[in-house]
């Protein structure tokens, strides 16, 4: 502890400021069709605000009030501009003052100006506003203008509001993610307060009446919901980063009570500025800043002066994946800025990846990929429950600009473009690009043309599947065959592509493998694979025994994974597997891998002689080397639930009662699944709760899956609401459902290998469906009731 202190005060001076006369983000916010979004506020393509200065007078903090004037100065794109619109809404407008001006309407929301002449296309007019008034908050409770006893400050983003952007709650402004001026402020506060805005201190007034007025200049354009004022009775910490381009100050401004909790939570502060240079290139701001403020429910990455909570900066590390997200908006959300709000990923997303590379540099990469992981598990399972849907990142509706697919599927989009195109390419693309859209707004269009364009890699299908798509791809190994070619083995790897969330193959997907031999030698490569199945062909100096694709998690996927070094017999808790594994015996060490697929099990070979329906939920993998010298058992839940941890992970199972629910089991791709032998089902209470745990007696390499035991054979099971009467003519190929009380819901048909052929909703008294014969040859169904209930199902026969 003592030399935590040292090194605390070594890297920070502590000064005080304003005692006496004379001396979510977003980040924790609680589908478009087409590629490209909708700009709908084109302003921006009339005038343009080239510098913004805010004089206002906070000395009455306790009313609450403000009161001031800004000056904007404007110029025009086009000629014969005499109106336009600013945003002002909550407060009052006294009066306006600009060579030139005609009238002004301030109508609560937008402040109109007419000139009497066309504003100018080179130079500009200064454009006087004085307004007062009590400033609002964003009816969400998050964004807005707060007061606090002690403290004032804004928040630049409303989550409720449309548009997002929330500047013009406290000064008028063109508020959108596209227009950007440098700004100026001089705020006058009580005497034992301090006021922090953007860019840096120019100089400080103590007036005569006891006030001071302080005065900041941000020279670099941005928009307006990244301008900022907060307020406090500030000490701040001062040191000095040596940056890529140059030194520049890292100012932190807390209560003089909350600096040493300060100084201890911000430690890697500057390790977190190093990542993301030698990431992203130089830090383009005159200053790096936070200001703490006693706000509950995240941060705000106001550029140069992160408004930051108080509760965050606890003494702890528990908070610094706040703290780098904050930090990474210098650069994706603040130098380069969303065009549209249904863009946010590139903003929040890269952020959040950016979280990821602070671990990495931080505490290796290992802590990366665990953080990684945490999101992609937490997607798969509950990522479309809780936002109406499998969602592609581009293109979110306003009520999920600020959602789980933004923030968490972005940073696993962006994990993913690492891995398509390897280290060395992703950070040198990713710094050009930096250099060359900084203090831009970009698209998802721009990214993608950019990055192929200066990678020399046609990343078109990259965004099509990840960015422009919804849902998610595994690839999976059902075989390998090694056959021996003069000095070397050539090596056919066969890979299927799973999905979930979608009916679209991604197409040039990374491979990453790894192939051992018997003496667990390695050779890891890369290659390619496109569509539901594919092959790969490879040359190894060795004869593989077992091979395992992306070993290294350079990519998130479907699929989640813990590979273990069994030496001794041990318990083991898989956090990617979901399952609990103990090792009993140990003849010889062992590597084994437990793989969790999040999308369905190849079907049944043969589902007329079988009993059973797999669940299409999720099913697992396990293989390695030495599996036989090693004896295992285990358990893991099964939960149908919409309520708690394990919630949503086998969500078909509200269909069924657990009375039929059996594991299954298959030594290989090529074999059928079969009913396991090893293992017990305990309903935990009883079989209607959708929950209950699978204890296995002895795991086996291979693979497992839950099903549901089908009664009798797949002749149809009598509908067993008396209503609906079901009609099939085989020679036709037709369905014909009568449902007068409209008691059904889905009506499903498969294949004869099982695959989901055809997903029709109910919602006629009669429905008929079109087949055809060919199709209808073998086929099953399966009808669902309004609370997806199976009312019946089985194979299509004539009736």
């Amino acid at each position: 502890m003592k030399s935590i202190l040292t090194v605390l005060f070594l890297c920070f001076t502590l000064t005080s400021h304003a005692q006496a006369p004379g001396s979510y983000c977003s980040k924790y916010k609680g589908s478009v069709t087409g590629k490209r979004l909708e700009i709908k506020d084109h302003r921006s393509d009339s005038v343009d605000i080239m510098h913004t200065r805010i004089d206002l007078d906070f000395s009455q903090m306790s009313r609450k009030l403000i009161e001031g004037k800004a000056t904007l100065s404007i110029s025009a794109w086009m000629p014969d501009i005499k109106h336009f619109t600013l945003d002002l809404e909550g407060l009052e407008v006294d009066s306006v003052s600009a060579i030139g001006l005609a009238s002004f309407h301030h109508n609560g929301a937008g402040l109109r100006l007419t000139f009497f002449e066309a504003i100018p296309t080179s130079g500009s007019v200064d454009i006087s506003v004085y307004y007062r008034g009590f400033p609002i908050q964003d009816p969400s409770g998050w964004g807005g203008f707060y007061f606090s006893a002690e403290y004032a400050w804004n928040l630049g983003v409303g989550f409720g509001s449309d548009p997002h952007s929330y500047g013009r709650v406290w000064f008028p402004c063109i508020d959108n993610f596209i227009e950007r001026s440098s700004f100026e402020f001089t705020i006058i506060t009580p005497q034992d307060r301090f006021a922090v805005c953007n860019g840096l201190l120019k100089d400080t007034v103590h007036r005569k009446d006891g006030s001071i007025r302080y005065h900041w200049l941000l020279d670099d354009p941005i928009p307006s919901y990244l301008a900022c004022v907060t307020i406090g009775p500030y000490a701040e910490l001062n040191s000095i980063h040596e940056g890529v381009s140059g030194a520049f100050p890292v100012q932190l401004f807390a209560s003089p009570s909350d600096t040493a909790n300060l100084s201890a939570s911000f430690q890697h502060i500057h390790n977190g500025i190093t990542a993301f240079e030698e990431a992203y290139g130089s830090y383009n701001f005159d200053k790096v800043g936070y200001s703490l403020v006693p706000f509950h429910a995240g941060a705000m990455e106001h550029a140069t002066n992160i408004t930051y909570p108080i509760y965050a900066a606890n003494g702890g590390f528990g908070n610094e994946s706040l703290m780098s997200h904050e930090l990474a908006h210098m650069w994706w959300g603040n130098a380069v800025t969303c065009e549209t709000d249904g863009d946010m990923w590139i903003n929040e997303g890269w952020a959040s990846f950016s979280e990821y590379l602070f671990d990495e540099y931080v505490y290796g990469r290992e802590a990366y990929v665990n953080h990684m992981l945490e999101d992609l598990r937490y997607m798969l399972q509950f990522g479309h429950h809780n936002e109406g849907g499998y969602r592609p990142v581009s293109g979110q509706p306003h009520e999920y600009v600020y959602g789980d697919h933004v923030y968490k599927k972005g940073a696993l989009v962006a994990h993913n473009l690492r891995g398509y195109l390897g280290d060395s390419v992703f950070f040198e693309t990713a710094k050009a690009f930096m250099k060359d859209y900084a203090f831009s707004s970009v698209s998802s269009d721009t990214l993608e043309h950019y990055w192929s364009a200066h990678t020399g890699v046609d990343l078109s299908f990259f965004f099509r599947d990840w960015v422009f798509n919804h849902g998610w791809n595994a690839l999976v190994l059902d075989s390998f065959k090694a056959v021996p070619n003069d000095s070397v083995y050539e090596v056919t790897l066969y890979v299927q592509q799973k999905l979930k969330g979608t009916a679209q193959w991604h197409n040039e997907v990374p491979l990453y493998y790894s192939m051992y031999d018997a003496r667990w030698n390695r050779i890891k490569g890369k290659g390619s694979v496109s569509g539901k199945y594919d092959e790969v062909v490879l040359r190894s100096p060795m004869r593989p025994v077992w091979i395992v694709l992306d070993e290294g998690h350079e990519l998130a996927q479907a699929s989640t994974s813990d590979q273990l070094l069994i030496t001794r017999p041990e318990s083991f808790s898989l956090e990617n597997m979901f399952w609990d594994v103990d090792v009993t015996e140990v003849k010889d060490s062992a590597f084994i891998r437990f793989e969790q697929v999040w999308s369905s099990p190849d079907p049944i070979k043969d589902p007329s002689a079988s009993k059973y329906d797999l669940e299409e939920n999720r099913y697992w993998r396990v293989s390695g080397i030495n599996c036989e010298k090693v004896c295992m058992e285990g358990q893991f839940f099964y939960d149908g639930r919409a309520a708690g941890a394990g919630r949503y992970l086998d969500a078909s199972l509200l269909r069924w009662t657990e009375d039929d629910l059996v594991l299954m089991y298959r030594p290989s791709a090529a074999s059928d699944w079969g009913h396991y032998e090893y293992y017990s089902k305990n309903v935990l209470g009883n079989s209607t709760n959708g929950v209950g745990l699978m204890e296995m007696r002895k795991i086996l390499p291979g693979e497992y899956a839950l099903a549901h035991r089908i009664q009798g054979d797949f002749v149809a099971r009598p509908i067993n609401v008396a209503s609906i009467v079901m009609h099939v003519d085989l020679a036709l190929g037709t369905v014909r459902l009568e449902d007068p009380e409209h008691e059904a819901g889905e009506f499903r048909i498969y294949t004869s290998d099982g695959e989901l052929m055809q997903k029709t909703v109910l919602e006629q008294a009669e429905t008929i469906l079109d087949l055809g014969a060919a199709r209808m040859e073998g086929a099953m169904y399966e009808l669902l009731g309004k609370k997806s209930e199976v009312l019946s199902a089985g194979r299509l026969t004539d009736r």
